[in-house]
């Protein structure tokens, strides 16, 4: 699809291209949404709150707001969800009583993996129209622009 603006013309490469990855992201999330409300527990969004847990063993719900660039009633929703449904155990932090420190149940990390498994291979199902080549060559642009932007971020 090629973009153009009000007066007909193409609007410029950047501006397209953010366009690209902005559409194909939601649509993508959406997507998975949509399986993962079919075939699972927890949604896509619920998921994302549990990947620093996953990775990390334990997390606050601001070290979780702050990865996901959420806000901190955004992220609290989804805590409040999972913790209700056994997915997550909420534990006081003792050196800060109004902070909490999360970390995955059991069954917290049984829901993970099954979701993670859905993903993936939905995941597999959309990417796999781009020629593995390919694949190697975007993933390797954007992890240039994304050490770009986060050694940015960090000055």
């Amino acid at each position: 699809m090629k973009l153009v603006n009000k007066t007909g013309d193409s609007l410029d490469w950047s501006k397209s291209f953010m366009y690209s990855i902005h559409q194909t992201y939601f649509l993508v999330q959406k997507k998975l949404e949509h399986k993962l409300q079919k075939v699972g527990n927890i949604s896509f969004s619920q998921f994302l709150i549990l990947l620093p847990l996953h990775c990390k063993g334990h997390a606050s719900q601001s070290d979780i707001a702050d990865y996901l660039h959420l806000t901190e009633a955004t992220v609290s929703r989804h805590i409040n969800s999972l913790s209700k449904d056994g997915i997550l155990t909420r534990k006081e932090d003792p050196d800060n009583r109004r902070k909490h420190i999360l970390a995955l149940t059991p069954k917290g990390v049984k829901e993970f993996t099954n979701t993670h498994r859905v993903i993936e291979f939905e995941l597999k199902n959309i990417f796999e129209v781009i020629p593995v080549k390919d694949r190697m060559l975007i993933t390797k642009a954007f992890d240039t622009v994304l050490e770009k932007l986060v050694s940015q971020n960090e000055k």
